[in-house]
């Protein structure tokens, strides 16, 4: 069907063509319910006005420029998005996407602390290539420092009675090689988890106390998605690196790492230098500046929280024998999916997946885990969660 196209991954047998809000409308007309908010990028919706306005206006002044200029409006975006990240950063690279911002931070990472070898937990997803993709979870790289670790949502849990040998042996094996610990703070593409909370405090204490740089990787657990406005603010810790995509351009290749700019103090000029065609470019500045002031404004992250109750509850409502479990943080939510009247769970998961689309509804589908999943935009609305219940119950009941 799209002979055209380099087959890099699979495609859905439609062609969308035109989108506003939490909808999508492909050629033939049909509107769907977008439930994956594009690549988990829209968290304000589609073409949101105030960012269709700013590209706009920045396109009649400049949209690329020679690398070694700066504009006005990357300096003011590279301000208002120190502000809205916490922790007080007060340095930050304009990139273009999640894989590649993650990419240099472990690049920087390395540069800083003279050391080689990236720590990260079993089910993270870092990015698309180079050193990033090697320490995720899917990679065919063999490495012991892919680490398992607990999930837990207990207070006063004993994880750390089980795993502090895990944590000890890090510490003494690998801490002197390590150059940074990657942390998703919820594994998305993982299955949408959430590790113990003591044990990353403990083990983040003890590789900072070391000197290893803890990174944490944003790119779809910023801006709200996971309930708070960065993954990260989960847990009593703090990154010297952060990481972030996807939502800070609503949908725009734009992406961003934070940091302080003592971590760079003895780089020489070589072990600094990044050049990217497009890297600080104001056409993703003014992208970013304007999503930072949407969020800020109209308060998205603390909106969102009745949204994320009633979805949830929907969710948890649902009572299907094919149901082997639920799971959500945040506007993050996911069915496991269970072998059923001798139908196997991938099955299963393909049947419900174009049931939903059938109906309107675009949710995604991992095949390798089981796992339904949907990630609506913040700012779905009441009316639209209704449409998404009637839809879901329509679907899974069909199954």
């Amino acid at each position: 069907m799209f002979e055209q196209i380099l087959q890099t991954h699979s495609f859905e047998p439609i062609l969308l063509e035109k989108a506003k809000g939490s909808w999508v409308w492909d050629v033939d007309g049909k509107k769907y319910l977008d439930c994956v908010s594009g690549t988990w990028c829209t968290n304000l919706g589609h073409n949101h006005p105030r960012i269709m306005q700013a590209m706009k206006d920045q396109m009649e002044k400049l949209i690329h420029r020679s690398m070694w200029f700066l504009t006005p409006v990357t300096i003011e975006a590279a301000e208002k998005v120190l502000e809205f990240v916490p922790k007080n950063y007060d340095a930050v690279t304009f990139l273009q996407s999640g894989s590649e911002v993650v990419e240099y931070a472990i690049s920087f990472s390395q540069n800083v602390t003279k050391r080689r070898k990236i720590l990260s937990l079993k089910d993270s997803y870092l990015g698309a290539f180079g050193l990033a993709k090697q320490s995720s979870y899917h990679s065919g790289v063999a490495s012991k420092l892919k680490i398992p670790y607990p999930i837990c949502s207990t207070p006063n849990c004993s994880c750390l009675d089980e795993h502090n040998e895990l944590i000890e042996h890090i510490s003494k094996k690998y801490v002197d090689e390590l150059a940074c610990f990657v942390l998703e703070p919820i594994m998305v593409s993982g299955g949408i988890l959430k590790p113990c909370k003591a044990f990353i405090e403990k083990l983040c204490k003890e590789l900072q106390s070391a000197g290893v740089l803890l990174v944490s990787n944003e790119v779809t657990c910023g801006f709200g998605r996971t309930g708070k406005s960065f993954g990260f603010e989960h847990f009593d810790i703090r990154p010297d690196i952060v990481a972030i995509g996807k939502a800070m351009g609503n949908g725009y290749p734009v992406s961003a790492i934070l940091t302080n700019n003592q971590l760079a103090d003895g780089l020489s000029p070589g072990e600094m230098y990044y050049a990217q065609s497009h890297q600080l470019d104001p056409l993703g500045a003014v992208v970013a500046k304007t999503v930072v002031d949407v969020f800020v404004e109209e308060q998205i992250v603390k909106k969102s929280q009745s949204k994320i109750t009633q979805i949830r509850n929907i969710f948890e409502s649902l009572t299907h024998s094919f149901i082997k479990e639920f799971r959500t943080q945040g506007m993050l939510f996911a069915f496991v999916i269970q072998s059923h009247n001798n139908i196997s769970s991938k099955e299963l998961l393909v049947k419900l997946k174009y049931e939903l689309l059938k109906e309107g509804i675009i949710a995604g589908a991992s095949l390798g885990k089981e796992i339904l999943r949907l990630l609506p935009p913040l700012t779905i609305t009441d009316k639209e969660i209704s449409i998404l219940k009637e839809k879901i119950n329509k679907a899974f009941d069909a199954i």
